[in-house]
């Protein structure tokens, strides 16, 4: 395998994981010869079990956050973490609402880009090669990264199949969060929940289609 490491964000709801999460780490065992996973929240020992089943060998966590947005504080551990013991060769990343801003946060910290919008991930030679829709879907383009790691990437839910590869539960490992002052005042708020549940159209004021309201 190409691949030495890869960190996969690994996003939860009401003590289980998400699709997507189980999605990437599908996809990246089949690219790394390590697979681990970075996540946050009370819910950690829930959600253990169902990361190693699909590939995670070890989970680090953050814990709870007392409410607070996971970008700042989760960023800011995976900095920590990667400066502390080595940086994973690539992170993955759901495109979404915790997953950009997680992301982005760690971009600039570590001062190293991200691929976004990602629909495909492989390895070509001793390179991970993402693929990315344009023009509306209708022309596939692949991007790589040419410098050092982490390698970042946005990875669009949906993309791959979550399935499980029988794993033992991983070790988990608490790790510390800096301090990060004022810029780790922001609260959770009601969006979160809606992406996880998804939007309820019929109690919507204006319905968008098209690009135009509908009342």
């Amino acid at each position: 395998m190409p691949v030495a490491k890869i960190w996969v964000l690994a996003e939860s709801f009401e003590g289980k994981a998400l699709s997507s999460t189980l999605e990437m780490l599908t996809k990246a065992r089949e690219l790394g010869s390590t697979v681990e996973a970075f996540t946050w929240g009370a819910d950690t020992d829930a959600v253990a079990g169902e990361l190693g089943a699909h590939g995670a060998t070890k989970v680090f966590t953050t814990g709870d956050l007392g409410g607070a947005l996971p970008g700042v504080p989760v960023a800011a551990a995976i900095a920590a973490q990667a400066e502390a013991d080595g940086a994973p060769d690539a992170l993955l990343v759901a495109q979404s609402y915790d997953g950009r801003d997680v992301a982005g946060r760690l971009s600039a910290k570590l001062d190293t880009p991200v691929l976004t919008n990602a629909v495909g991930l492989s390895a070509e030679g001793d390179k991970l090669v993402s693929e990315h829709a344009v023009f509306g879907g209708t022309t596939m383009v692949k991007a790589e990264f040419v410098g050092a790691s982490p390698q970042i990437f946005l990875i669009r839910p949906k993309s791959f199949a979550a399935e499980p590869s029988g794993g033992a539960a991983p070790e988990v490992a608490t790790v510390a969060v800096p301090d990060a002052g004022a810029t780790n005042a922001a609260k959770i708020i009601e969006r979160h929940v809606e992406e996880r549940t998804g939007p309820k159209l019929d109690e919507a004021a204006v319905v968008v289609s098209g690009g135009r309201g509908l009342g």
